[in-house]
């Protein structure tokens, strides 16, 4: 058998115990979200209103600020306000333990970011499996729709819808 046909040979083989691509008829166009949890409530973020995520800075108190403001840090050069997710939504402190991230919001205005207890990493939410959160307003500033997950519906925290409420804006009393 010389190199050609020894080159055929192997294309047959390949072609004959070859596995096909997977077929589907239905592709659905999804979005990438950050799975968290804080307060005890798993929720999302859209992946695209997130600039970083990155463990808890050292960071100074602001006097006279609102409970949920827990100070300001140093972040990538920026000085950023820090907002706990838990005390501003639950009324409760969020949990520092090494699960403990800040999400660094991609705002046009200023630096911000968001305290929360713990991170679950990237989902692909498909269009098809959000809805809006209903007729009458979330009880959580920046919440205006909601995804399901796992048979669960979970609330899909708008950074920018909460950085424009007058609830954030009016932070220090």
């Amino acid at each position: 058998m010389d190199l050609f046909e020894y080159i055929r040979w192997i294309e047959a083989e390949a072609v004959s115990h070859a596995v096909g691509m997977p077929k589907t008829d239905k592709v659905e166009a999804t979005w990438q979200a950050v799975l968290f949890r804080t307060g005890g409530q798993r929720m999302l973020v859209p992946l695209i209103q997130v600039r970083a995520i990155l463990p808890p800075p050292r960071q100074v108190r602001i006097p006279g600020a609102k409970s949920w403001v827990t100070g300001l840090a140093n972040m990538r050069g920026d000085l950023t306000g820090i907002y706990d997710l838990s005390r501003l939504f639950f009324d409760q402190p969020a949990e520092h333990n090494r699960h403990s991230v800040v999400f660094l919001a991609k705002t046009p205005r200023f630096s911000a970011a968001f305290i929360v207890d713990r991170s679950y990493g990237i989902r692909q939410i498909p269009f098809s499996a959000e809805r809006p959160v209903g007729a009458s307003p979330s009880r959580w500033v920046g919440v205006l729709r909601e995804a399901r997950i796992d048979n669960e519906w979970l609330p899909i925290l708008n950074l920018d819808a909460l950085t424009e409420s007058d609830q954030f804006m009016n932070a220090v009393a």
